[in-house]
C-alpha cells in the first residue's frame, strides 16, 4: 500500500515540479489529474499540474515516464473530470469522448485505474441517474476492458455542486453502489472510496471497505471534522451548512490505524491518495505542502 497525492492539489504548479516535490517529500504515488484541456501550441504534455492527454505522443509519454521514475513515484490513477449526465448533448458527447481517451491513455501508460463519478441529473431519481450512467458509460467500459484498466467511481456525495444541499453524485451509499453494480455488470467497474464522506454521511468506512473489498479500486486519504455546535443550528438536512469539514488525515475523526489495518487484511494493493481540501492548510503553496506532509507523517506510521 502506497501513500500518494492528487496532482490537482497544486493547480498553479507545473506537473514536473509537482512530481519532483512529491518524490522528495516521501510520497510514493500520484493520481494524475486529467481534465479536458484545449490543445496548446507547442503540444506540451502537461498544463499546470494536469496531464494533457490530448498532447501525449511517444516522446511525451517517455518524458512522463522519466519524470515519474526520477521522482520514485508510481502513477496510481488518472483522474477524469467530466459529467456523463450533462443535459447539453454536445458537452455530454465531449465528456464521453474525453473519458474514452483517458481510459485508452491509462492503458498505454500502464496505469491501472481511472477515477470518475456518476454525477446527477437533478430532475431524475438517484436510481434513474445510475441507470442512465450505466448506459452512457458503455463505450468507456468496453475500452477499459480492452485496455486492462479499472474504472473507480467516487463515493463522495459532491453536495452543492449543482444545487444547494443536494448531492451531485448518485453513488454515495452502499445501496446505491448495489444499483450501480446491478446495472453495470463488469469486473472493470468499482469504487474510489472516500472515507471522509462516508463518515459524515453516517457510514462506517471500515464496514464499507469490508463489504465491498473486491470493488475497492482506489482510496482517498482525507479526514473529516464534525462541528456539533454548527449542526445544532443548521441540522443534518443541510449538509452544505458547515457542520462538517474536510481535514488532513490525522486531524479528524477517522481511525486510520483501524482502516489501514483492514485494507491490508483485505489485500488492498492500491494507494492512499490525498486530496488537499483542508481549509486550515490551504491558501498558500507552503500551507498546502505542510498539510500534505502532516497527513503523510500520520499515515505512514500504520504501514509496514
Amino acid at each position: 500500500m502506497l501513500v500518494g497525492l492528487c496532482t490537482s492539489c497544486f493547480p498553479e504548479v507545473s506537473l514536473p515540479e509537482v512530481l519532483r516535490w512529491a518524490g522528495e517529500s516521501g510520497f510514493q504515488a500520484v493520481e494524475l489529474d486529467a481534465p479536458p484541456l484545449a490543445p496548446r501550441s507547442g503540444g506540451s504534455w502537461w498544463q499546470h499540474s494536469a496531464l494533457a492527454v490530448s498532447a501525449l505522443d511517444g516522446p511525451s509519454r517517455d518524458a512522463l515516464a522519466a519524470a515519474l521514475e526520477k521522482a520514485g513515484l508510481r502513477a496510481a490513477a488518472l483522474g477524469w473530470r467530466g459529467h456523463l449526465l450533462e443535459s447539453d448533448p454536445d458537452r455530454r458527447r465531449a465528456a464521453a469522448e474525453h473519458l474514452k481517451r483517458v481510459v485508452e491513455t491509462a492503458g498505454v501508460l500502464g496505469i491501472e485505474v481511472v477515477t470518475l463519478f456518476v454525477g446527477r441529473d437533478p430532475a431524475a431519481t438517484l436510481g434513474d441517474a445510475i441507470a442512465e450512467f450505466a448506459r452512457r458509460i458503455e463505450p468507456a467500459l468496453e475500452q477499459a476492458e480492452r485496455s486492462a484498466v479499472r474504472l473507480a467511481v467516487s463515493t463522495a456525495p459532491m453536495v452543492g455542486w449543482q444545487f444547494e444541499d443536494v448531492p451531485g453524485n448518485a453513488a454515495f451509499a452502499p445501496e446505491l453502489w448495489e444499483k450501480l453494480f446491478t446495472h453495470v455488470r463488469s469486473g472493470a467497474i468499482g469504487l474510489a472510496l472516500s472515507p471522509a464522506d462516508l463518515v459524515w454521511t453516517g457510514i462506517d468506512p471500515v464496514a464499507a471497505a469490508t463489504d465491498y473489498a473486491e470493488k475497492v479500486f482506489h482510496v482517498y486519504a482525507q479526514d473529516v471534522e464534525m462541528l456539533d455546535l454548527r449542526r445544532q443550528d443548521c441540522s443534518v438536512l443541510r449538509p452544505a451548512g458547515g457542520w462538517w469539514r474536510y481535514r488532513a488525515a490525522g486531524l479528524g475523526v477517522i481511525d486510520w490505524r483501524r482502516l489501514i489495518d483492514r485494507l491490508h487484511e483485505l489485500g488492498y494493493g492500491g494507494a492512499l491518495v490525498m486530496r488537499q481540501e483542508d481549509a486550515v492548510w490551504r491558501g498558500t503553496l507552503e500551507k498546502v505542502k505542510t498539510g500534505l506532509a502532516l497527513a503523510r507523517r500520520h499515515l505512514v506510521q500504520f504501514l509496514p
